[in-house]
């Protein structure tokens, strides 16, 4: 399976309300990157390779970098463009993921 693909499924579709809940709470955010992880195990990535991805992914969502960017470059901000800072979020998951595979 491509990474692209795992981190559709494990940021989407494994995704529930409760984790939702990730920029408040690092027990919310850590189940999240848990569940997150698991299709990434079929990818053929090395295990220290998901585990970077994986760090990434909790400090992202945990400290809400996508906002902080948005903040940071002046963008409309999240009221006015609501899925902007889903944009930005995939984005910055997406650069770091194909850092990481090209390691």
């Amino acid at each position: 399976m491509h990474w692209m693909l795992a981190h559709a499924i494990g940021d989407f579709m494994f995704q529930n309300d409760w984790m939702q809940k990730k920029t408040t709470s690092s027990l919310h955010a850590a189940v999240h990157v848990a569940t997150y992880l698991i299709p990434f195990l079929f990818t053929g990535l090395a295990w220290w390779q998901v585990a970077l991805i994986g760090l990434q992914h909790f400090a992202q969502d945990r400290m809400g970098w996508s906002k902080v960017w948005q903040r940071f470059m002046r963008q409309t901000p999240p009221d006015k463009w609501p899925t902007g800072t889903l944009l930005v979020d995939q984005t910055i998951h997406a650069a770091f993921m194909w850092w990481v595979a090209g390691l």
